[in-house]
C-alpha cells in the first residue's frame, strides 16, 4: 500500500513534505525562471590506470588486432562520441598521487616500467601517457581533467607538466614536448591538486592539506591564453570538517571543491540481489541530494557568489568484483537497478547547477558503474550508457525548476518518493523532461504541467526492463536499451504520462517560451558606444559605487581599462546595453586581474571579484534579440591589470564582445 507525500524542488535543492489528495504523480515545470546552465561537464567521465579500464579498454597498442587508432580502441571512441562526453579525469583516482607524468611521455618503448601499487600490484608499461590521454580526449571530443600528483609528487613536478601541456614559451621543459613530437601546447584547463588527500592521497588533516593547495595552487600557472581551472580535494561523503576549513583556509586558491561519494552492496555482484538490494541502492543514491545541500551551504558561508565549484568527480555503485575477476580490478556488471540511479543522480546533479558544474561518474570502461565493457574484440554498452544517451541533451541548456508531488516507494516500512525528475530548455526552445520510476513494482501516473510554455508536439523515449537484474552481455548486448515510447498524450499544456515500474522516460516537447525572461527592452535611439565611470582608491573588492563620485566619465567603445589610469587603486563601471541578434542560450565570459562583475538584464551573472591574478569565469542566460542592460564592474589593486569580456551564442563562437555589440541609448 502507498502513502502519498509531497516534495518540493524549487530553486536549489528546497525539499519538504505535505499531504496530497491523490494518487496521481504531479510534476510542474516552471519556465518562467531561466537563471542557471547545467553545465555539459555534469555529464563527465573517469578513467583510472586500474585493472582493464586503460589497458584493454581504451588502449590496446598500435600492433593490436582489434581495431585501433594509433593504439587507442575505435569502437571504445565511437561509441563515446555518441553519448557526447564532455569531460574526461585521468589518471585517478588513487593511482594519481602515486603517478610520475615523466614516466609516460616520450617514445613508447623506451618508457620506464612501473608497478601499480595501489590497484593489484601489476606492472605497467606506461605505453598510455600524457600524450595518448589528450589524443583519446581529442577523438572522442571532449575536454581533458588532469588529476596531478600532490601525495608523492612535488611543486616542481606538477608546475612542470602544466607547463609541458599549456606553454608555448621555449624553454628547457617546451623543448621536452617538441621533442616527443608535438610542436604547440595543448591548452588544457582543468587541473586536480591531487586526490583523496583525507586517505589514499595521503592520509593529511584538512588544515594540512589546504596549506598544501595554497603552496601547489600558487605554481599552477596560466600560461599565455592557456588559463587553467584548478580543482582541490574537497570531502569523501559528509565531511563538513574538511570542507569548512578548504572554503575558509584556501578558498581563494582554487576554482573548484571535489565531492566523492558512492553507494555500497559490495557484498554480492551487480546483478545478484532481491527488492532489498534494490531498495538500499535507491535510497543510497537519493542521499546524494542531502550530501550536496549539505557541502554547498558550508561553501556557501564563504563563496556567496558561486564562485567556486562543486565538483562531483567520483560517484556510482560499488558491487562486489565479478566472479573470477581479480579483486583489485573492480570489474563488474551493470544493471536496470543501475540505470535508475544513474539518471536519478543526475536529475539531483540537474536540480543543483547552480553549484555543481562538474561531475565524473566511476568509471569510463570496464571498472565500477561503467559505460562499456569490453572482452577482446567485442564491447557491450551497459544500461548506464543509454541512460547517458538519453540525457545529453540536458548538456548546456537552461535548467527549468521543478516540483513534485510523488506517491512513495515503500518497502519494510522504510519509504522513498517513487518519481524524481529535472527540466530543461535548449536553444531552440525544446523542453527536454527526464522522469525516472524508481519502484520496481508499480506503474506510476504523473501529470506534467508546463508553465510559461506553450506546446506544440511532444515525442520520448524510454529505458525499462522486465527484471530489476536485467544487464546486456556479450551474449545478449540489447536486454536494456532505450526505445520510443508513446504511453503519453500531450493536451493543452499538460502531458499525462503512464510510466511503468523501474523505468526512464526522457520527453522532447518542441514549442515555445512565454516567459519575459531576456525579452530585453526597446531603446528609442541606440548609439554605439558603452558609459564607462572612472574611480580612484583602495580597494580590495568591488566597492558600492553609488557611494563613490567619478573622477572622471564618458563614452568608451569596448569593455577595456580606460587608457588614462593610475597604476594601481581605481575602478571602473561599464553601463550600457548589449544587442543580441538571435534568441538562444548566451554564455559571457570575463576575465579580470583583479575583480570583476558581469550584469545581464540587471541580473547578476558572473563574479569574479577579489584579489587575483588574471582569471576567467563565466555565465549563461536565455536571451532573446534586442537590446539588453549590460553592465560590467571592475577594480584593481595592484600587479598585473587584465579585462576583457568575451560571449558565445547560437551560430557564434566564443569571441570577445565587439563595439558593434555595445550601445547607449542617446538621449
Amino acid at each position: 500500500m502507498k502513502k502519498v507525500f509531497f516534495t518540493l524542488t524549487m530553486f536549489i535543492g528546497l525539499t519538504f513534505c505535505v499531504n496530497a489528495q491523490n494518487n496521481t504523480d504531479k510534476v510542474i515545470v516552471d519556465a518562467s525562471h531561466l537563471q542557471y546552465k547545467i553545465d555539459k561537464n555534469i555529464y563527465g567521465q573517469f578513467s583510472e590506470d586500474l585493472g582493464h579500464c586503460i589497458y584493454g579498454g581504451i588502449w590496446v597498442g598500435t600492433n593490436s588486432k582489434i581495431p585501433n587508432i594509433d593504439g587507442i580502441r575505435k569502437d571504445v571512441v565511437e561509441a563515446l562520441k555518441k553519448i557526447k562526453v564532455p569531460v574526461l579525469r585521468w589518471p585517478g583516482g588513487c593511482f594519481a598521487d602515486g603517478y610520475h607524468w615523466m614516466d609516460g611521455i616520450g617514445p613508447r618503448n623506451k618508457r620506464p616500467h612501473t608497478v601499480n601499487s595501489d590497484w593489484g600490484g601489476v606492472t605497467d608499461n606506461n605505453e598510455f601517457g600524457t600524450a595518448e590521454f589528450l589524443e583519446f580526449c581529442n577523438l572522442i571530443g571532449c575536454e581533458p581533467y588532469f588529476t596531478g600528483n600532490v601525495g608523492s609528487g612535488s611543486v616542481k613536478e606538477l608546475s612542470q607538466w602544466i607547463e609541458y601541456v599549456n606553454s608555448d614559451q621555449p624553454d628547457y621543459i617546451t623543448d621536452l614536448r617538441k621533442k616527443n613530437g608535438r610542436d604547440k601546447s595543448w591548452g588544457v584547463k582543468f587541473w586536480g591538486l591531487g586526490n583523496e588527500s583525507w586517505g589514499c592521497g595521503g592520509n593529511m588533516t584538512p588544515e594540512y592539506y589546504a596549506e598544501l593547495v595554497r603552496r601547489y595552487g600558487t605554481f599552477c600557472r596560466n600560461y599565455g591564453k592557456n588559463k587553467i581551472f584548478k580543482i582541490a580535494v574537497g570531502p569523501g561523503g559528509e565531511n563538513d570538517h574538511w570542507t569548512d576549513v578548504l572554503m575558509k583556509d584556501a578558498g581563494s586558491y582554487f576554482d573548484g571543491l571535489s565531492l566523492h561519494n558512492y553507494v555500497f552492496q559490495n557484498d554480492k555482484p551487480a546483478a545478484d540481489f532481491s527488492e532489498k538490494g534494490w531498495f538500499a541502492i535507491m535510497k543510497g543514491t537519493l542521499q546524494m541530494n542531502d550530501l550536496i545541500e549539505k557541502t554547498s551551504a558550508i561553501m556557501d558561508k564563504y563563496d556567496p557568489d558561486k564562485r567556486v565549484a562543486l565538483v562531483v568527480d567520483e560517484w556510482g555503485n560499488w558491487y562486489k568484483v565479478e566472479p573470477g575477476t581479480n579483486p583489485a580490478f573492480l570489474y563488474q556488471q551493470n544493471t536496470m537497478r543501475d540505470a535508475v540511479a544513474a539518471a536519478s543522480t543526475l536529475n539531483i546533479f540537474n536540480n543543483h547547477c547552480d553549484r555543481v558544474r562538474m561531475a565524473n561518474i566511476a568509471q569510463m570502461v570496464n571498472v565500477l558503474q561503467s559505460m562499456i565493457l569490453t572482452k577482446g574484440n567485442k564491447i557491450v554498452l551497459t544500461p548506464t550508457y543509454y541512460v547517458f544517451d538519453l540525457y545529453k541533451v540536458h548538456q548546456n541548456a537552461m535548467w527549468l525548476p521543478t516540483k513534485v508531488e510523488s506517491a512513495n516507494y515503500i518497502y519494510n516500512n522504510d519509504t522513498l518518493s517513487a518519481v524524481n525528475c529535472s527540466a530543461s530548455v535548449d536553444s531552440a526552445q525544446n523542453v527536454h523532461v527526464s522522469l525516472v520510476n524508481i519502484d520496481p513494482d508499480s506503474k506510476e501516473n504523473v501529470s506534467v504541467d508546463l508553465m510559461k510554455f506553450k506546446p506544440s508536439d511532444a515525442t520520448a523515449m524510454i529505458l525499462t526492463a522486465d527484471k530489476m537484474n536485467a544487464e546486456n552481455t556479450f551474449e545478449n548486448p540489447n536486454s536494456v536499451v532505450p526505445k520510443k515510447f508513446s504511453d503519453f498524450k500531450l493536451t493543452g499544456s499538460k502531458l499525462e504520462v503512464n510510466m511503468p515500474p523501474k523505468s526512464v522516460v526522457m520527453l522532447e516537447v518542441k514549442g515555445k517560451l512565454e516567459t519575459e525572461i531576456g525579452a530585453g527592452v526597446k531603446l528609442s535611439n541606440p548609439e554605439n558606444g558603452i558609459n564607462y565611470k572612472y574611480y580612484e582608491g583602495s580597494f580590495d573588492k568591488l566597492p558600492n559605487f553609488s557611494m563613490l563620485h567619478p573622477i572622471r566619465q564618458g563614452l568608451i567603445d569596448n569593455i577595456q581599462i580606460p587608457k588614462k589610469n593610475s597604476d594601481q587603486n581605481f575602478a571602473v563601471e561599464y553601463t550600457g546595453y548589449i544587442k543580441i541578434p538571435a534568441d538562444g542560450i548566451y554564455t559571457f565570459y570575463i576575465n579580470s586581474d583583479d575583480g570583476s562583475k558581469l550584469y545581464v538584464d540587471d541580473m547578476l551573472l558572473i563574479s569574479n571579484d577579489g584579489d587575483h591574478a588574471a582569471q576567467e569565469r563565466s555565465g549563461s542566460v536565455m536571451l532573446r534579440t534586442g537590446f539588453h542592460p549590460f553592465k560590467v564592474t571592475f577594480y584593481q589593486a595592484g600587479g598585473g591589470m587584465t579585462l576583457d569580456a568575451k560571449i558565445k551564442g547560437p551560430n557564434m563562437k566564443e569571441q570577445v564582445i565587439s563595439p558593434a555589440m555595445l550601445f547607449h541609448e542617446n538621449k
